[in-house]
């Protein structure tokens, strides 16, 4: 599965932030101050029934997630969120002020192969924004539709002198989202989730394939032996 991607297809930022504007809506200061130095603020759409804060994204544990008020107020904005024929859990426009930055923080829970994805829809942006997943610059811009896999490590930081303004959609994965995966070739057809001890060093598989061998038991050995071969260890 690809980090991130950029769609092939976008949407009209214009009349979002018009609707915006016209509708006058307040920004929420975002309740994680840790996370970020300088404005982080946004309003929800979507939120989980149960959240203590406005812009709380919900987690595995939410299980019903509700409209807001203001959603009803949005055509413009929903019209966009239709496009995604799925279930979405949180929906948000996050507003990153000019000088402003979300430190460096991974979000667990949003991983394709476990059912949910984010995406980012930039309204208002500008070039001096560094947006950094897993190491990687993406250079967003306004109306475009970005997949990334945001367990990584992630930052932004706002260099410019405008705010940078995204609508942020969470959703569950449904056939309708796989196959738009499958054809933006962010994942490939037959493709399973990662094997977590791909990223262990050497050393620590030795270590459980020693512990496995300890056990003695017919099944310990096997997978002993199963990664043993795998990764062509050597003990």
């Amino acid at each position: 599965m690809k980090t991130s991607h950029k769609f092939s297809f976008t949407f009209d930022s214009r009349p979002l932030l018009t609707e915006y504007v016209s509708a006058k809506v307040g920004y929420e200061k975002h309740f994680n101050t840790s996370f970020y130095k300088g404005e982080w603020s946004g309003f929800a759409l979507k939120k989980p029934e149960t959240a203590l804060h406005n812009l709380f994204a919900g987690n595995n544990q939410s299980d019903k997630y509700l409209d807001t008020e203001l959603a009803k107020k949005l055509p413009e904005t929903q019209k966009v969120i239709d496009f995604f024929k799925c279930e979405k859990t949180s929906v948000r426009v996050l507003k990153l002020t000019a000088g402003s930055g979300i430190k460096p923080h991974s979000d667990e829970g949003l991983n394709f192969f476990d059912g949910f994805v984010r995406l980012h829809i930039p309204i208002q942006t500008n070039p001096d924004i560094e947006f950094i997943v897993a190491g990687e610059k993406l250079e967003m811009k306004e109306g475009e539709c970005w997949f990334a896999d945001f367990n990584q490590i992630h930052s932004v930081y706002n260099h410019g002198d405008i705010d940078r303004l995204h609508l942020v959609i969470d959703m569950k994965v449904n056939e309708w989202l796989k196959e738009l995966f499958l054809k933006e070739r962010i994942i490939e057809r037959g493709e399973q989730a990662p094997d977590p001890m791909d990223s262990y060093p050497t050393e620590v598989k030795k270590e459980i394939v020693q512990h496995l061998m300890q056990q003695g038991t017919e099944t310990s050995i096997k997978t002993a032996q199963q990664i043993m071969k795998k990764y062509s260890l050597i003990i």
